[in-house]
């Protein structure tokens, strides 16, 4: 019985010991891509999507 929880608690501490590592990281694909930040009118604060010029007449 003493030889099996030894050996449960020898598991968890090299599990623990092997958790620590730090291995580097591969892009997960299915992970969603960030939207990118919209651009504000700096003379209207209206906000602009792509890029484009503001209606205001301004550039962004």
């Amino acid at each position: 019985m003493s030889k099996i929880v030894i050996l449960f608690l020898i598991f968890i501490m090299v599990l623990g010991i092997f958790g620590k590592l730090r291995l580097p990281k591969v892009s997960n694909p299915f992970k969603r891509k960030t939207v990118k930040a919209t651009q504000k009118c700096e003379s209207c604060g209206r906000y602009n999507m792509a890029g484009e010029k503001c209606s205001c007449g301004k550039d962004a």
